[in-house]
């Protein structure tokens, strides 16, 4: 389309705000009809979406696409975690949103580098025609072999429940943390590939091979990640250390070597992993009003945390643009470990605290 970063930044923007606008309608609904068919749902939308951007004739149409394509998603991500981890013994359920992380960062991998030299073999559309296809395949797939949910058939949405979950001072704690985190998975895995391909002038496999360490390197940490979760528990230290990690990660691209680069990357990676891990773990926990508001609970955080992404995007290219891409890498660090403090401060509220609580109170 012949756009500089700033085109870039606005197709991302346009994701980011499907996505995170319809985080709260899909715990809603899923609430209401279960997590398997809404995750079918959100996964057929994405990928029609995806599939009708192969014919897209300008930027403007892209980012009204991949604006749906956020919105179909948004109906995937909180419903998998808790159909996941229904399916894995009580006290592994950090372990089950671990393993569901590292299928989002292989399908990552896979997407920047891989696919990236199939798409310059065969062109940007007819590779976005193609991985359209293969998603509505995957529509298919989980409508014949994920089992079907055991819905109550008295359950009905309180007004008073859902204030509970969307005014819970943990769960915004949780949120902002989470876009903390966000930052920087978002700036290194849109922008990375670009930036090196630019910067270091190397080829776009290159380029997306080394973008693709990101992805590579969440795929090793996340299901580590839900093991200490699930025996360790202190998700405030955890977060904590997850966003220095993530903040040094980011920031160690203003040198602006391929080597740089390249650590950027990883640590990025790293931090990424085990960082959504233990905040939608926590954000699971922190549902005590049942099973139906586990997604609610979960969509509630992922919302907040995604809708706040948008801004990185345009924040980075402005920046990159106006002052160089070093400083922009820069300020994005320092927003990335700013938004992780306030957890710090908030008490927390989880099923696991209570259960200790009731515990110690009937050990005395």
């Amino acid at each position: 389309m012949k756009q500089d970063v700033s085109g870039l930044g606005l197709v991302t923007a346009a994701f980011y705000i499907g996505i995170g606008l319809f985080q709260v309608p899909g715990g809603i609904l899923a609430a209401k009809i279960g997590p398997r068919l809404t995750v079918i749902y959100g996964t057929t939308i994405a990928s029609f979406f995806a599939l009708l951007t192969g014919f897209a004739g300008n930027l403007a149409e892209i980012a009204v696409l991949r604006f749906f394509v956020g919105a179909g998603m948004a109906l995937v991500f909180a419903p998998a975690v808790v159909l996941v981890t229904r399916f894995l013994r009580k006290g592994s359920e950090g372990v089950g949103v671990g393993i569901y992380n590292s299928a989002f960062s292989l399908g990552g991998v896979i997407g920047l580098s891989g696919w990236a030299v199939f798409a310059g073999g065969v062109g940007w559309r007819s590779s976005l025609i193609i991985s359209g296809s293969l998603g509505l395949a995957t529509s298919a797939l989980l409508l014949f072999f994920v089992p079907k949910d055991n819905l109550r058939s008295d359950f009905k949405i309180d007004a008073q429940h859902l204030k509970l979950i969307l005014y819970d001072k943990w769960l915004m704690a949780l949120s902002i943390a989470l876009l903390g985190i966000g930052i920087g998975s978002t700036v290194v895995g849109n922008f990375m590939a670009y930036y090196v391909e630019n910067v270091s002038h190397v080829s776009v496999g290159e380029a997306g091979a080394i973008a693709s360490l990101t992805q590579a390197s969440a795929l090793l940490t996340a299901p580590f990640s839900g093991r200490v979760f699930d025996r360790f528990g202190n998700v405030k230290l955890l977060l904590l250390a997850t966003g220095a990690v993530m903040a040094f990660g980011v920031g160690i691209a203003f040198v602006g070597t391929l080597y740089s680069a390249i650590t950027s990357s990883v640590l990025v990676g790293l931090a990424s992993g085990a960082g959504y891990t233990f905040g939608f773990a926590a954000a699971r926990e922190a549902s005590r009003l049942g099973p139906e508001y586990e997604t609610l609970a979960v969509s509630w955080v992922n919302g907040i945390a995604l809708f706040g992404d948008f801004v990185p995007p345009l924040l980075f290219s402005y920046v990159a643009i106006g002052f160089g891409y070093g400083s922009a890498w820069l300020v994005l660090a320092l927003f990335t470990f700013v938004l992780i403090l306030p957890v710090l401060f908030s008490r927390i509220s989880t099923r696991r605290n209570s259960r200790e609580s009731s515990t110690l109170s009937s050990e005395v």
